[in-house]
């Protein structure tokens, strides 16, 4: 049960954002996972904080870029490459596509395929980092909240592989630097665009959408979506109308960002944007979740509706849901909750324990399944840090009047 006083302040963050809402709810609902033909979850790369990314191959392998360490990137270390081959229930480091150097790291991910196949990947990160192996004093509370403070965003380097992310060839690091001099930093997925080339998202003290011309070599920015710190990790995809769609996340007054609830409390949540020259112009079109429901990504089904995953962090309530929406992304299902973290700590017995997980993932494998990545600090049931992953196939929705 939840604290009264935390109980209150959700309802008043959950009032704040329904009152702005112009978003179209559909009317409908979707079956729990249990009512799925298919839900298998699965401890994929255990002692790891993650992040991941998945993609399928063109083979039909899937691979993750994840970090790997058990820690929220406060020391050196490269994310890695992990792939399956068996749908997603057995995993195996195959690569690192952009190794770290000494005091810094290589942590923050983008990753897809370039219209070739080739795999790509854009990484950035942080200096001043402990050394590898380090851990924090679970006794000191100013260990986490300082081990960003003075430290400085590493610009994103671009690596592609052609052996399945097994090998990798790095390039020039983008140059992208910022308003406040920080480098920017990548997110989500990269993916070909209808004019030929590809493109990713990237946040600092904006959200810009980049292009790359040669198969991920170099990149430009072609269009910005926000600007001042007001958002930052984006997901987006390419409708079926030709439509650019994308979900980004609101900084919230805790993290330096404009956005915060009237009573000072964190409001972060999901923001829908979407162009129609290809990425040259954003239109915000209203909230997508509640506050403290973030980070987004976003799956075009094979019947064109869009699948939209993102994690729940609110008091309380720890875990990972879905909306479904049309082929235009402007009609949508009720959210509908796909995996329960339970509180996501490794310190389930310490009265205000340390939390943390989400980000989820989503693919499509070629017989309908869907696999989702996420991340947890814990469950009950396992108290590490560690990649999960569910399969699952998607009960059909009920259409409603407001549907087209």
């Amino acid at each position: 049960m939840l604290h009264h006083d935390i109980f209150m302040k959700n309802i008043k963050n959950a009032l704040i954002i329904f009152l702005f809402y112009p978003l179209v709810v559909i009317a409908a609902t979707i079956n729990p996972p249990g009512a799925a033909a298919r839900y298998e979850r699965y401890i994929a790369v255990d002692d790891a904080c993650g992040w991941p990314q998945i993609t399928v191959l063109p083979d039909g392998t899937l691979s993750c870029l994840l970090w790997p360490h058990p820690l929220h990137g406060f020391t050196e270390g490269a994310a890695e490459c992990w792939n399956s081959t068996d749908g997603g229930r057995h995993w195996v480091k195959t690569g690192v596509p952009v190794p770290y150097t000494p005091t810094k790291n290589r942590m923050n991910v983008a990753a897809g395929l370039a219209a070739d196949g080739s795999y790509l990947a854009l990484i950035s990160g942080w200096d001043m980092r402990m050394p590898l192996g380090w851990r924090p004093d679970p006794l000191s509370a100013n260990t986490t909240k300082n081990s960003y403070k003075d430290a400085s965003t590493l610009s994103p380097v671009p690596a592609r592989s052609n052996d399945g992310g097994r090998t990798w060839k790095q390039f020039a690091a983008i140059d992208a630097q910022q308003p406040s001099g920080q480098g920017i930093i990548p997110f989500g997925r990269i993916a070909p665009l209808n004019d030929g080339t590809i493109g990713v998202m990237m946040y600092r003290d904006e959200v810009a959408f980049f292009t790359s011309a040669d198969a991920g070599l170099s990149w430009k920015k072609r269009g910005q979506l926000s600007h001042d710190r007001t958002f930052n990790e984006t997901a987006w995809l390419t409708l079926a109308n030709g439509d650019l769609f994308a979900a980004s996340r609101s900084y919230g007054k805790g993290n330096g960002g404009a956005h915060s609830a009237s009573d000072g409390a964190v409001g972060q949540h999901l923001e829908a944007y979407r162009s129609t020259d290809g990425g040259l112009t954003w239109k915000a079109e209203g909230p997508l979740t509640l506050p403290m429901q973030h980070p987004a990504d976003l799956t075009r089904l094979p019947d064109g509706r869009i699948l939209l995953s993102y994690g729940v962090r609110n008091a309380g309530d720890w875990g990972i849901n879905v909306r479904i929406g049309d082929a235009t992304a402007r009609f949508w299902s009720a959210p509908s909750r796909l995996v329960d973290l339970e509180g996501s700590t490794d310190e389930p017995t310490v009265a205000r324990p340390h939390r943390d997980g989400g980000y989820p993932s989503t693919v499509v494998l070629a017989d309908g399944t869907l696999v989702t990545a996420y991340y947890s600090r814990g469950v009950p049931a396992h108290q590490r840090y560690h990649v999960g992953v569910i399969r699952w196939t998607l009960p059909a929705i009920e259409k409603s009047p407001l549907s087209p």
